[in-house]
């Protein structure tokens, strides 16, 4: 019994160990106004062990731990553009494809696509962050899912950097959620009854040594 996730897991002795063939390709663009990091991916993966549900009642899962030969495809990436010396903008995603090679069925709790842009700026001690992203709707699902809906965040935070010796202080204050949007992970055993936090304001110190 597992209650911090509301299952009831099933293990299995016998299971294989694991095996990966990957394939990564990176580009990177470090120098100049605009750089860059672009990924791609493709995982075959034999014998991968993964928590299958095999019954639910409401939100308390049954759980088996099982293998099956699976793969997963995606890609990520980051541009930024500086425009100033103390101000730059960037746009940056990602997005994994993952499915179970001979079944043909998908893997569970994968989250859904997600793309965004961030502008950040430093004005002396003081600094600050806008953010915006999308979190697509996920609807391919494995058996006793649900499909998830997209939602928007938005998060924020301004900075400001105490003159002080010896440390490097800094007070801030950052808004996550500033939609108050209803936003559910769909990695989560609880998506449904333990969404994500909704608007959050946090006043803070930092320090550095």
């Amino acid at each position: 019994m597992h209650l911090a996730t509301n299952t009831y897991e099933i293990g299995d002795r016998t299971l294989d160990e694991e095996t990966a063939n990957t394939l990564d390709l990176t580009f990177r663009k470090t120098t100049g106004a605009t750089t860059f990091t672009v990924g791609a991916f493709h995982h075959r993966m034999e014998d991968y062990i993964f928590a299958e549900t095999l019954d639910q009642f409401e939100e308390f899962r049954l759980i088996r731990y099982a293998q099956q030969d699976a793969r997963f495809t995606g890609l990520d990436g980051e541009i930024t553009h500086r425009f100033t010396p103390e101000l730059s903008a960037s746009v940056f995603g990602d997005y994994v494809r993952a499915k179970l090679t001979d079944a043909g069925g998908n893997l569970p709790r994968i989250p859904g696509g997600r793309l965004g842009a961030r502008a950040s700026g430093d004005w002396g001690a003081f600094s600050g962050e806008l953010e915006y992203y999308h979190v697509f709707e996920q609807g391919k699902i494995a058996a006793f899912e649900e499909e998830t809906p997209g939602y928007d965040m938005v998060n924020a935070t301004i900075a400001y950097k105490l003159p002080t010796a010896g440390a490097d202080l800094q007070v801030y204050l950052r808004g996550t959620n500033l939609l108050d949007e209803l936003a559910l992970n769909h990695a989560s055993f609880l998506r449904s009854s333990a969404p994500l936090p909704g608007r959050t304001v946090v006043l803070g110190l930092r320090a550095a040594f």
